[in-house]
């Protein structure tokens, strides 16, 4: 019976090569689009043999390329139907939860990481940008940095975003926030810093193919049910939070 993916693979994830690990990164980000693939185009999409997909799949833990695919549609049918009565009433979703969270840390790629905190031991001026409901965590971020002994600057308001404009330069960091990576207003910042610098951009966002990651440097992916209610998103940041921590801790 197949299960959800990321818990039927998270004892796999320490013994893939970096071919592998490439290939579970692009299945993380596109899970809509690879759980209606066959294997010969998911082969074919990445230049890689049908063998090589098979023992991937095997890899991972699943009995064959059916039962890979199949687990991607019953995860990404669960991250899509979540909603705020079915957690009030079910007592199993704090180890959903307790799993988003810890998975979003456990799929750290070291590489990246270690790209990361070479750079803040540069002594870089730190930008942090968030959209709309990440400001919170934008504001946290801004701490952290502050308290490695970083310039750090979080605009809040528009005026204080074309202020940042003027300011970041070539070789600072520049932190973007948010969970759906297709935030406008984000996007149109982001624009318009990379048409006239080349800070190094790190952000945090869902584990998808979106905009924000695809303009990023490096880029960190969390899990987390999309939870709204009453037109506000309620959809938990504590991943995100985790892992600026634990990239400020390794620091320290």
């Amino acid at each position: 019976m197949a299960q959800d993916f990321f818990l039927a693979t998270q004892d796999a994830l320490p013994k893939l090569n970096q071919t592998e690990r490439a290939l579970f990164d692009y299945v993380v980000r596109n899970m809509d689009k690879v759980k209606g693939m066959s294997i010969q185009q998911l082969a074919n999409d990445r230049y890689l043999s049908k063998t090589t997909i098979l023992r991937f799949a095997k890899k991972l833990g699943f009995t064959g390329y059916r039962d890979f695919t199949h687990s991607l549609l019953i995860t990404e049918h669960r991250v899509h139907t979540a909603a705020v009565p079915d957690v009030l009433h079910n007592k199993p979703y704090a180890d959903e939860y307790l799993k988003n969270v810890t998975e979003a840390v456990r799929v750290l790629p070291e590489n990246k990481v270690e790209r990361v905190l070479e750079f803040l031991a540069r002594k870089p001026n730190v930008y942090v940008v968030a959209d709309e409901n990440c400001n919170d965590i934008g504001r946290y971020a801004e701490r952290l940095f502050l308290g490695l002994g970083l310039r750090t600057y979080f605009p809040e308001v528009p005026y204080q975003v074309t202020a940042m404009l003027d300011l970041i330069r070539d070789g600072d960091l520049l932190v973007l926030l948010s969970f759906s990576g297709e935030d406008r207003t984000l996007v149109s910042t982001v624009e318009h810093i990379l048409f006239e610098h080349k800070p190094l951009c790190v952000s945090i966002t869902r584990a998808d193919n979106n905009t924000i990651q695809n303009m990023s440097d490096v880029n960190f992916y969390v899990f987390a049910d999309e939870i709204k209610q009453n037109s506000i998103n309620l959809t938990s940041r504590v991943a995100m939070l985790m892992i600026l921590e634990l990239l400020v801790y390794r620091m320290l």
